[in-house]
C-alpha cells in the first residue's frame, strides 16, 4: 500500500469548493483547504496507481498544478537486520 500527501493549487478560490467534490469522487481524502491550495491525501495499491490519479488530478479544469509533499510505502521502515547488529 502506498499512502502520498501533497496539495492541489487551483485557478481561484471559488474553484476549491469544485475539486474538492472531483476529490471526494475519486476516493482522494481532502485534509484542508486555504484560499488556492487543496491539501490530500491519497492510498493507492501501487506507486502506479498514485503517479496515473494525480495525472488525472492535473486534467481537471480548475487544477494548476500538483504537487506531491510525501508519500510512504507499507514496510519501507522495516528492515531486515543481519546478525551481529
Amino acid at each position: 500500500m502506498v499512502i502520498a500527501s501533497g496539495f492541489i493549487e487551483v485557478n481561484g478560490s471559488e474553484d476549491a469548493e469544485k475539486v474538492v467534490n472531483e476529490l471526494k469522487m475519486r476516493s482522494i481524502e481532502v485534509n484542508e483547504v486555504n484560499n488556492e491550495k487543496v491539501v490530500f491525501l491519497i492510498e493507492r495499491e501501487t506507486m502506479a496507481r498514485i503517479k496515473n490519479d494525480m495525472e488525472l488530478i492535473k486534467d481537471i479544469n480548475e487544477v494548476k498544478n500538483v504537487y506531491l509533499a510525501y508519500y510512504s510505502i507499507e514496510g519501507a521502515d522495516e528492515e531486515s537486520i543481519g546478525p551481529g547488529i
